[in-house]
């Protein structure tokens, strides 16, 4: 089966509503044992995530702001090739620049007014791709609606934090 058939399948299965059917849920578990080294398993994949030396870290792995702007990146793209295969055009390589500029003051909490993520995340898109002008406007315009890190990221989601021992 080709990519635009299992998007074809996976659509009108979310065309049908039921949100039983249409729910996954992804979760996992990481452990940080010292230092800032982090282990994490998702599924059957391991995620190892640490901070630089400048931070305290022995940088031997992205640091979790790197993370979450690959993973922003990463949904992007996966969204943006699935929506070019259900809307028929042919895309080659994808190349998303992510930057974003974080401000120790609100890690710290030293100026209240200064927040502790991101001030600002921008992505630049490079497609390789015959579509026309318009057919790329049409995908983006379904790469912004449809990608589940970029509503994470753009949109508040609840998070709830719990403390044990």
């Amino acid at each position: 089966m080709n990519l635009r058939e299992t998007m074809q399948q996976h659509q009108a299965l979310a065309q049908k509503g039921d949100p039983g059917a249409c729910r996954e849920r992804i979760g996992g578990t990481t452990v940080q044992s010292g230092g800032m080294r982090t282990e994490g398993k998702f599924g059957r994949h391991v995620v190892i995530v640490d901070e630089p030396k400048v931070f305290g870290g022995d940088d031997t792995a992205a640091n979790p702001a790197e993370v979450l702007l690959a993973a922003l990146a990463t949904s992007v793209s996966v969204t943006l090739r699935c929506h070019a295969a259900l809307q028929g055009l042919k895309v080659g390589r994808i190349q998303v620049d992510a930057q974003g500029d974080l401000d120790i003051r609100g890690f710290f909490d030293t100026d209240p007014k200064v927040r502790s993520g991101f001030q600002g995340i921008s992505l630049d898109l490079q497609v390789e791709s015959d579509a026309t002008p318009e057919q790329l406007k049409r995908l983006l315009v379904a790469v912004e609606r449809g990608c589940p890190m970029l509503d994470t990221c753009r949109d508040a989601t609840s998070i709830k934090i719990g403390l044990s021992r």
